[in-house]
């Protein structure tokens, strides 16, 4: 195959796969937007209770997006060696677990919801008003955690046998109701009674109990092999088999869990300084993801297309694909950075009825995080797309463990306990652990030890250096 040929078929496949998983990364984003932007014409209040009750909803996606993409790993791999059998064992234990969890989030929104705002509200004197609306939304969107389980392992199933564009649309639908439902919910437009915060959470959890219908009736119907899941499967998992795919999975899943534990932990800490620091955190965090999905998007690329090659047993072509990824990751973070760091001035103020200090401290937490969008995206890459790929898991969590816990949670609670400094001052100073991920991360995809084929019974296999 010439230069010409290689070329085109890797960017031809990265698109296939690229786009629909961008599509579906936007829309989740979306999602959250919007409930923000319509929370925010009910006040800085409003704001920072769903910010608060909002969190608990990001930890759970967060452990479950660990454990389904370790899962994912062996999917994309069996899907490469065409294992449709252990597709199916895969994607129902995937199922179940994450069902756990979920359950477990459900029980905990009900059983001590004011409990679990009040960790955000650690200043001398609370804000007893954002607990009451946080402790109202959290107990309704609860439910929507089983709902949410269900479509995404359905959609992390799908992303990783390159079957995503259903899902997509499903999400985009749920979108377009939510988006109409909290029109009507918040507000009290189109003769829908006026619910204020509990209304964003009854849309949200309507529209993705439609989304979870939707997904569960493509796997019904889809005559692709990879996704006729057979159910009958679940007897033949065995003791080893999940052995086998929880050795590579809980690395990820706390890998993911203390990623979204560190970021909760930014949030406490700042909530030290205040609860406008803390809604000024929820919505430069809800903007930003806006421009995280397209790093995303490509990360998740890379770990199904590296991990499909590695699947084939297709070593050098995994070790050329890989070197191709980081080179995108960098460049797609300088561009997007410059994005968000010229027009954080035009988005903010799209943000209704929120104070001038609010806003003006959101303009420039995002030109901060604009500044270390290159270094990010770039991580996001190798950890998420590189490293995964191969299952080189238990790697990935030592970065995180020692950049996250070891300097930047650390920095955060220092630095808003014992400082006056402004929050964006903070920021800056505490993603500095974004450094010394870098430095370990890509140390380890240039050494090639990452590459290893799973679907063989041996843990790893000849490394491409």
């Amino acid at each position: 195959m010439t230069t010409q040929e290689k070329n085109k078929h890797f960017y031809s496949t990265l698109v296939k796969i690229a786009i629909p998983i961008f599509l579906s990364q936007l829309l989740g984003s979306l999602l959250g937007i919007i409930d923000t932007f319509m929370v925010t014409e009910l006040g800085d209040d409003a704001l920072s209770a769903v910010g608060i009750g909002s969190q608990f909803l990001f930890l759970l996606s967060i452990i479950q997006f660990g454990l389904f993409s370790g899962f994912g790993i062996f999917i994309a791999q069996y899907y490469g060696s065409k294992n449709y059998e252990n597709i199916s064992k895969v994607f129902l234990f995937m199922l179940l677990s994450g069902l756990f969890f979920a359950f477990v989030f459900l029980g905990l929104t009900q059983i001590i919801p004011s409990q679990l705002i009040q960790l955000f509200n650690l200043n001398e004197e609370p804000n007893q008003n954002v607990i009451e609306l946080g402790t109202r939304y959290l107990r309704i969107i609860g439910f929507g955690f089983i709902t949410m389980t269900i479509s995404f392992s359905i959609s992390m199933l799908a992303r990783n046998v390159q079957k995503i564009l259903w899902p997509s649309i499903f999400q985009m639908l749920g979108v377009i109701i939510n988006t109409f439902l909290n029109y009507g919910l918040i507000g009290g437009r189109m003769g829908f009674p006026k619910l204020g915060v509990e209304g964003a959470a009854i849309a949200t959890l309507i529209s993705s109990s439609l989304v979870a219908i939707l997904s569960i009736g493509f796997l019904v119907v889809s005559k692709s092999e990879a996704l006729r899941i057979r159910f009958s499967s679940i007897k033949h998992i065995t003791k080893s088999f999940m052995n086998k795919l929880l050795k590579t999975a809980i690395p990820v899943l706390l890998n993911e869990s203390f990623w979204g534990l560190g970021m909760t932990m930014y949030l406490v800490a700042y909530g030290l300084i205040g609860e406008k620091a803390v809604g000024s955190i929820y919505l430069s965090n809800q903007i930003n993801s806006i421009f995280w999905v397209a790093t995303i998007s490509i990360a998740n690329a890379a770990a199904v297309m590296i991990g499909n090659k590695l699947g084939e047993n297709q070593l050098d072509v995994a070790r050329e694909w890989e070197k191709r990824f980081r080179k995108l990751g960098f460049g797609f973070g300088i561009f997007l950075g410059i994005i968000l760091f010229t027009f954080a001035p035009v988005i903010v103020p799209l943000f209704g009825e929120l104070s001038l200090e609010v806003k003006e401290t959101v303009v420039i937490i995002l030109r901060v995080y604009a500044i270390y969008a290159p270094i990010k995206f770039l991580n996001a890459i190798m950890i998420v797309g590189i490293l995964r790929s191969g299952g080189d898991t238990k790697f990935a969590l030592v970065i995180e463990v020692v950049s996250l816990w070891l300097i930047g949670v650390p920095l955060a609670f220092i630095l808003s306990y014992f400082t006056q400094l402004p929050l964006y001052i903070i920021i800056a100073l505490v993603n500095i652990e974004e450094i010394t991920k870098f430095l370990l991360g890509y140390r380890r995809s240039r050494s090639g030890r990452w590459i290893n084929n799973l679907t063989y019974d041996h843990s790893l296999v000849e490394t491409i250096l």
